[in-house]
């Protein structure tokens, strides 16, 4: 009696099991967040806007350098909360800033190029929906001395950006890529490497070899342009820092990484906009 009873429920939760939806989802005992199981053959009916996911690429400026909680007032981190706050989309963000880094250090097997990939093939992963990089680079391969590579030659820059972006296309073949251009920095900037005159005014000379990048791929994108003159001697949106050379402003301070964050949400929604997504309420810097 016992044995028929078994084989009963045996069946019966069988025969259920059989009728759940095909894209049932179950939780995972590991980290408690809902992972999607689907079955094979099966089109994943994930919303391809139903999330926005955001990856970070760049230096101690996308890091959140000098100011008192990163983890709160970084560009990307605001930047994440602008973005969610105009369109109404959960949106899910991952800082890969990296202080001191230049494009050598994002080259396609380097650590950082990895752990940033590997941070968007998870979003997309766990989350669906649509996958945006976010770049700036380019201040530490303008430095005379000290960062890896450097000077960089704009020539040399153009072409480790355009193996960034293949290695990300290659890994991530939806994504979109917006490629911003790096902000100004005093003309005295020199901690522990020196930039001074000669390195702003290498990077200043990145600007057009940026704009030859975003126009050899289709899903490039350009970030704002004037975020240059936008923080040319605005001393009030950085930090004054001790240097070698005298005090320096390199890294914005609180308000600088708000206007910062707003600009490249701006840049961000744009591209959003151009996928279909509607847009309420964008920052104004």
């Amino acid at each position: 009696m016992k044995s028929f009873r078994f084989i009963s429920l045996a069946l019966a939760l069988l025969v259920g099991y059989a009728m759940l939806p095909a894209n049932a989802a179950r939780l995972s005992a590991a980290d408690g967040e809902t992972e999607k199981a689907w079955i094979k053959g099966e089109e994943d009916p994930v919303d391809s806007k139903a999330n926005i996911n955001l990856v970070f690429i760049g230096n101690s400026i996308t890091a959140g350098a000098t100011l008192s909680n990163a983890s709160t007032q970084a560009p990307p981190i605001i930047a994440r909360s602008l973005v969610q706050q105009a369109t109404g989309i959960t949106t899910n963000v991952f800082n890969g800033g990296h202080s001191g880094i230049t494009t050598y250090g994002f080259l396609p097997g380097r650590d950082d190029f990895t752990k940033v990939t590997n941070a968007a093939s998870a979003f997309v992963r766990n989350n669906g929906g649509l996958l945006i990089f976010s770049i700036m680079l380019g201040t530490n391969d303008s430095a005379c001395t000290t960062t890896e590579g450097a000077p960089v030659s704009p020539q040399t820059y153009m072409e480790n950006l355009k193996k960034i972006i293949n290695g990300l296309i290659e890994k991530c073949p939806t994504c979109k890529i917006i490629l911003n251009y790096p902000i100004w920095y005093s003309p005295n900037t020199h901690n522990g490497a020196k930039y001074l005159q000669e390195g702003l005014d290498r990077l200043r000379s990145y600007y057009p070899y940026i704009d030859e990048v975003i126009a050899s791929y289709d899903q490039v994108y350009a970030g704002n342009r004037n975020a240059w003159e936008y923080f040319e001697d605005n001393k009030v949106l950085f930090t004054a820092e001790n240097g070698n050379s005298g005090t320096f402003y390199l890294h914005p301070n609180a308000l600088g990484a708000q206007h910062l964050a707003e600009l490249w949400a701006n840049s961000i929604l744009d591209v959003l906009k151009y996928e279909g997504v509607e847009i309420s309420n964008p920052p104004t810097p």
